[in-house]
């Protein structure tokens, strides 16, 4: 088989499952099960927030491979009707897809970060937090969280059994329940973090 053929075959098939693929998520029939916000559907698959399940880590750099082929596809298909040899419609093909990967992954990350009032528990995993009402691992107190402009307070506990926190002492999210978070103490860059 000649190799210009089967490039452009490639070329052909990408362009299909790109734009169908992003055609039917855009008609919402798969639902929000991708991108950076799938906060909601991890805590769904494994009944517990803040956890991410491996399947979902699946789908979405299976996501992320559609909005490659979105550009690799296309851009291919497009090099090649211009005259552009073998090799330079894969380099401006690898280009576009990788461009129209790092496009969708911003966009999902300015959707994800909209500063809204409504933050959803699984949001509040990994973020820093300072402590409000001191607390331990058997007696609950409150930390503050700011995302962007919205300031968050949540019952805490400590993770660990021996961790004790008093009032102000930088904290770090590592568990987040129904009824209150868990935290753990902060790692020391992100104590430098918050003194610059």
């Amino acid at each position: 088989m000649n190799p210009t053929s089967w490039l452009h075959g490639v070329y052909i098939f990408t362009a299909i499952v790109g734009i169908g693929v992003t055609a039917v998520d855009m008609l919402g029939l798969f639902g929000d099960a991708g991108g950076d916000s799938d906060g909601d559907t991890a805590t769904e698959m494994n009944g517990v927030a803040g956890e991410v399940s491996p399947l979902l880590s699946i789908l979405r750099y299976l996501r992320i491979g559609v909005y490659f082929c979105v550009g690799f596809g296309p851009l291919g298909i497009v090099a090649e009707f211009l005259g552009t040899s073998m090799l330079g419609s894969l380099a401006w093909a690898i280009a576009g897809g990788v461009a129209s990967a790092a496009l969708a992954r911003l966009v999902f990350r300015l959707q994800h970060h909209d500063v809204d009032s409504s933050i959803r528990e699984a949001d509040l995993l990994l973020e820093r937090a300072r402590v409000i009402v001191p607390l331990s691992h058997s007696a609950m107190g409150k930390v503050r969280v700011q995302m962007g402009q919205v300031i968050v307070e949540r019952y805490a506990l400590a993770e660990e059994i021996w961790e004790t926190f008093r009032t102000d002492d930088l904290v770090e999210i590592v568990r987040v329940t129904d009824d209150c978070v868990y935290v753990s103490r902060a790692e020391p860059s992100a104590l430098l973090d918050e003194l610059s």
